[in-house]
């Protein structure tokens, strides 16, 4: 019955690849079908995981030998890579146990190099709670439609790997900040490698606190903001290629700053309040630049994020301190205003703002925004691409409610970044 079962995906497996090669051969591969043969090789093996343990190295044994072996030892080692690269991380890690070949070319220059020509990954959404005061974390993966815990020793590698908070996220890496002990200390890690870095000290500052985090891809570095509110803003920011942090300038006006930057048209965009409005900083030349656009009114819980070559602008709207709506705006193409182009419909609004507080938290990444009530089992995502709303599986970590399940960041799952 096993073998029955597996023999269908093998076969669909095994006919990609004939075709892949076959395109290769021919001088022309369309992405197309490198994705397909992605996607039937990384259901197999999630559909394999599903397998009793005490089974599954009969099962894994029968499903490799049912495959082709002259399909694959004749497929060219650059197409494989291709092939590997599409696949959510979960199952890249799985097919590490499928032979030595796969297992050692996940961490192989060559392959991390084919990793970082895939601009765009299905993220995923952290989720953070406090059960008996030991922090635990999971994460939603989009492309496989479900949680993951993940310990905390999943973000660094190291002897405290609880004692840290996470402040921001880009290009698939997290910038932490170390607690108790590893006060004032603060790290770069990518969570899928658990590999990080201890950054040098921050020049002196009150009271400072990380405003945003921008990955280069073409130049392989980022750069962290970090800033203090007070009469003056006043900023640093630290730049991976030179391991360095540097003073910056100074925006002349009392301003605080809300979280949600974002990267839009070379500047990180980040909103403020009081006075309501939007901070751009130039990171090249190191500069506060104030932005002459009016938020909507009677805004709440506002967050930016930016969708291909659009700026997002997400928030509620209330009245009379009583949240009535949620709405997604778009910065116009070419008038300072937003334009008003999602609302989040009333019966699912009904649904997930439940208590009378109405304060949300709202996270964008890639083609994906998800809304989540403070201390609300409930997380609704938007797919901006479709226009449609559905409402994610329960999460172990929402269990018990007085844990304190916080939606927190949404990040690119990249095997490639290195902090």
């Amino acid at each position: 019955m096993t073998k029955n079962w597996i023999s269908p995906w093998a076969a669909t497996i095994q006919d990609l690849a004939r075709k892949a090669m076959e395109s290769e051969v021919a001088g022309n591969t369309p992405i197309t079908h490198l994705a397909s043969i992605s996607e039937a090789l990384s259901q197999g093996l999630q559909n394999l995981c599903r397998i009793d343990e005490d089974r599954r190295g009969e099962v894994e044994q029968r499903a490799a030998s049912s495959l082709d072996s002259e399909v694959w030892c004749n497929l060219p080692e650059h197409l494989v890579d291709t092939v590997l690269a599409w696949l959510p991380p979960a199952s890249l890690f799985r097919l590490r146990t499928v032979c030595k070949r796969w297992n050692s070319v996940v961490s192989s220059r060559a392959f991390l190099d084919t990793c970082s020509k895939i601009k765009s990954r299905l993220p995923y959404f952290l989720m953070f709670a406090d059960h008996f005061h030991r922090r635990v974390a999971a994460v939603y993966d989009v492309s496989v439609s479900s949680w993951h815990l993940l310990p905390f020793s999943s973000f660094m590698h190291c002897r405290f790997p609880e004692s840290f908070l996470v402040l921001a996220a880009a290009g698939g890496l997290l910038c932490l900040e170390g607690t108790g002990s590893q006060s004032g200390t603060m790290f770069v890690s990518n969570p899928i490698t658990r590999v990080y870095k201890k950054l040098p000290r921050m020049i002196a500052m009150k009271s400072p606190y990380v405003v945003g985090m921008v990955v280069d891809d073409e130049m392989k570095s980022y750069k962290i903001l970090v800033a203090q509110d007070g009469e003056t803003l006043a900023s640093q920011v630290y730049d991976s290629s030179t391991n360095r942090w540097s003073l910056t300038g100074v925006y002349h006006r009392r301003t605080a700053i809300l979280a949600g930057a974002t990267f839009y048209n070379g500047l990180l965009f980040c909103l403020t309040f009081s006075p309501n409005g939007l901070l751009a900083f130039d990171l090249e030349r190191g500069q506060w630049l104030e932005v002459k656009l009016a938020l909507p009114p009677s805004l709440s819980c506002p967050n930016l994020m930016t969708h291909q070559d659009r700026l997002l602008l997400i928030g509620g709207i209330e009245e009379l301190g009583s949240l009535q709506s949620v709405h997604v705006w778009q910065l116009h193409p070419t008038k300072p205003e937003w334009m008003d182009v999602e609302r989040v419909p009333d019966e699912l609004f009904k649904r997930l703002f439940t208590s009378s507080s109405g304060h949300f938290i709202c996270v964008g990444q890639g083609d994906f925004i998800c809304l989540h009530e403070y201390y609300s089992p409930e997380i609704l995502m938007y797919d901006i691409v479709r226009s449609s709303w559905q409402w994610l599986p329960g999460c172990s970590l929402n269990d018990n409610i007085e844990a304190r399940s916080v939606l927190g960041f949404a990040f690119q799952p990249r095997i490639e970044a290195v902090p």
